[in-house]
Order: C-alpha cells, then sequence, then structure tokens
C-alpha cells in the first residue's frame, strides 16, 4: 500500500519521497474518504508539514479532516494516530496537558489493539515530550520500554530510536562520558540504515556531549554537519536546536559576540515554529552571552585604566 510505503520512507529520512507519494494518492483522491487507506496519508503529510516547522498548520489540517472526514472507530490504527500526532503536536506547542491526554488514549487503543509499532510510535511521543519538560527520568524509562520492545520487531528503527533518547537524557542531565556509547550505538544503526536525519540527530547529541568533555572542536565539526543535512531537508526544528548549540560552542570559547549571532538566529526560528522551550533557552543564553560580553568590555576598561 502507499502509505506504508511513504511510512517506511519516513522512517528512512526520506522526506521528499514521502511528500511526493503522499501527495500523488492524496491529489488523486482529491483528499476526500474517511476509509483506513486514506487515513495514515493524511498522517505522514502532517508530519511532514510539522518537520518542516510548520506544527500548527499540521494540526489546522488534521482538525479540518477529521471534522469532515472522521475515521471509523473501528480503524483504531487511524483513530490511535490521529490522537497520538494532535498529542504530540500540541506537546511541542507547549500545551502539555492536552498532550498527555490524548497520547494516553492513543498508547491504550494501540496496547489494546495488540499493535507494538503503533505503541512504540505514541513512547516514541511521550518521552519526547517528557524530556521537554525537563523530566528525563520518566522520558527514560520510555525510551527503554522502546528498547525493550525492539526486541519483538523486525529491523533496527525501534532499536537505534531508544538507543539515541537513552542517550539524549543521559547528555542532558550532563552525563557526557556515559552517554557517548549509547548515541554512538544508535548512529551506527541509523548510518547503516542510510537515515540521514536520524544520524544527524545523533551528531547533535553527540557534539553536546563532546563540548561537555571539552571537546569544543569535534562539538562544532559534528554540529556543522548535522546542520547542513537539517538545511538540505528543510527540518526547521532540528536546525534551531543545532544553531543554539553552535552558539553554545562559541559561548565555551569566550567568543560571546558570535555565539550571541547563533542564538539569534536560532531564537528567530523557536519562533517561527513556536517553540516555548525553545524560545526560553534561547533568550536565557543571549542574555548570558550579552553579560559574558559586559564581562569582557570591563575586564579591558579596567587594563586600560
Amino acid at each position: 500500500m502507499s502509505h506504508e510505503a511513504a511510512r517506511e520512507l519516513m522512517r528512512l529520512d526520506d522526506l521528499a519521497g514521502a511528500q511526493r507519494i503522499v501527495d500523488a494518492d492524496l491529489d488523486q483522491r482529491n483528499d476526500h474518504g474517511s476509509g483506513p487507506e486514506i487515513w495514515p496519508l493524511r498522517l505522514t503529510r502532517a508530519d511532514l508539514l510539522r518537520l518542516r516547522g510548520h506544527t500548527e498548520q499540521a494540526l489546522e489540517y488534521l482538525a479540518s479532516k477529521e471534522a469532515e472526514f472522521p475515521p471509523s472507530r473501528s480503524d483504531v490504527f487511524s483513530v490511535a494516530g490521529l490522537k497520538k500526532q494532535r498529542g504530540y503536536y500540541l506537546g511541542l506547542l507547549g500545551r502539555y496537558a492536552q498532550s498527555h491526554g490524548l497520547l494516553q488514549e492513543a498508547e491504550c487503543m494501540a496496547r489494546d489493539a495488540e499493535l507494538l509499532e503503533l505503541q512504540c510510535e505514541v513512547y516514541q511521543c511521550q518521552a519526547m515530550i517528557f524530556h521537554l519538560q525537563r523530566d528525563y527520568g520518566t522520558s527514560d524509562r520510555i525510551f527503554r520500554q522502546i528498547l525493550d520492545a525492539a526486541e519483538k520487531i523486525r529491523g533496527w528503527y525501534f532499536r537505534a530510536s531508544g538507543l539515541w533518547g537513552i542517550g539524549k537524557n543521559l547528555a542532558a542531565q550532563g552525563h557526557h562520558g556515559i552517554a557517548i556509547p549509547w548515541l554512538e550505538e544508535s548512529l551506527a544503526l541509523f548510518e547503516s540504515a542510510g537515515a540521514l536525519l536520524s544520524a544527524a540527530n545523533a551528531w547533535s547529541e553527540l557534539a553536546v556531549c563532546h563540548l561537555g568533555l571539552g571537546d569544543d572542536r569535534k562539538s562544532l565539526e559534528l554540529l556543522e554537519r548535522a546542520l547542513q543535512i537539517y538545511s538540505d531537508a528543510g527540518t526547521t526544528r532540528n536546525q534551531q536546536a543545532v544553531l543554539a548549540n553552535i552558539g553554545n560552542v562559541y559561548l565555551h570559547r569566550a567568543n560571546p559576540l558570535t555565539a550571541i549571532g547563533y542564538y539569534r538566529r536560532a531564537l528567530a526560528l523557536a519562533r517561527e515554529i513556536k517553540d516555548p522551550v525553545s524560545i526560553e533557552k534561547c533568550s536565557h543564553n543571549i542574555r548570558l552571552a550579552y553579560a559574558r560580553l559586559r564581562q569582557a568590555v570591563d575586564r579591558l576598561d579596567s587594563k586600560e585604566v
């Protein structure tokens, strides 16, 4: 089926290929109907919008189609998938109570229907929203559930996701040396599959770890590689995150002026995609960089006196 092909291309990070399949099939159908063959295509179209930074637009698209062509209650895959994606998008926009409610409903539906892959996809969304809320313990627990479930699912995808998520949470808590083996194992799987965006995600987290361990050159090299991949794919949220991390490298190098430039670019993208967590982080980092700049100026002034 075309939606299965599009889904597989999404996992391989071939966004252009997935877009072609989805657009061709939905355009042929005039995006009408409520059957189980069309709703997965709509969900993929919405996720492509989200990946390119249009989260609110993705939500509006799903809401309009649900109102006009609601999926049958017996179509558990589509109904749970709709709840999953609406819940995830709301979480990305900072509406956490609604997000967790919808994701919990989606998880229960997937589990009751014994749709293990869909259940793992819900776990991915839940884990990321808890990470955004800095609840790293809960996020880690859910990523480990994905890793456990991956033993029952053929292929590399969920194993790589679980490994990456565990490493990401460790890195966020400053456990950089411990995080690196998890991230490197996930990277090997992503690279073997040819999933470039996911590989770039692993590079980005490894860059955080190397900076935390004092290797700013390695960190910058990885971040610049990731930025090129994200820019080519047009994934705005990822570009925003990596620009902020490049700013961190320059702040570490005691170059606050260059850091501010990167933070400002990241803040502009965070505002564009309406990401409250990143807006807060970038604003904080800009203030911090300006404080460092003032300190450097004051030191120069004191030397002249």
